[in-house]
C-alpha cells in the first residue's frame, strides 16, 4: 500500500510542476498610493555645533589603570572583610585576617586617591573643540 501511495504522491507532484504559472504570465499589479505616507510627519534636527572633548591618551590610560586596580583591591578588601568578620563570629584567631585587611585598605585608600588624581589631571588637560555642521538640507 505505501507503494502505490508513494506513486500517488509522484502523479499528483508531476501535475503541479506541469502546472506551474511563471511570474511572467500573470498581469501587472496595480499602483498604490503608501496609506501611512501621508500621517507620518518625520523631522531631523541637527545641532549648529557639536563639542568633542580631548583628552591626553597617556593620562586617560593612566587614569584607566588605576580605576582598574581600585576595582580588584577594593574586591579583595571587601572578601577579607567577610573572612574577618566570619572568624569574630566563630570565635576563631583573626588576627592575620585582620591585617591582611588594613593592608588591603590602605592599598585601597592609596589607589582611589591616585584614581582621583589622575581624572583632575585628565580633566585640566581636557580641550574643548566645536565643529561646525553643515547646512545642507536634502527634501
Amino acid at each position: 500500500m505505501d507503494r502505490n501511495k508513494s506513486k500517488d504522491e509522484c502523479a499528483v507532484r508531476d501535475d503541479i510542476i506541469e502546472r506551474q504559472i511563471e511570474a511572467s504570465d500573470l498581469p501587472p499589479a496595480p499602483e498604490t498610493k503608501n496609506p501611512v505616507a501621508a500621517s507620518l510627519n518625520i523631522l531631523v534636527s541637527i545641532p549648529e555645533t557639536i563639542e568633542i572633548k580631548m583628552v591626553d591618551a597617556s593620562t586617560l590610560s593612566d587614569y584607566e589603570v588605576w580605576f582598574f586596580i581600585s576595582s580588584v583591591l577594593t574586591s579583595a578588601v571587601v572578601g577579607f572583610l567577610v573572612a574577618t568578620l566570619q572568624a569574630l563570629s566563630a570565635k576563631q584567631p583573626a588576627a592575620s585576617l585582620g591585617w591582611t585587611t588594613i593592608v588591603f585598605f590602605t592599598l585601597v585608600v592609596i589607589s582611589v586617591s591616585m584614581t582621583f588624581y589622575k581624572r583632575n589631571k585628565l580633566r585640566k588637560k581636557a580641550r574643548q573643540i566645536r565643529l561646525k555642521v553643515s547646512g545642507e538640507t536634502s527634501s
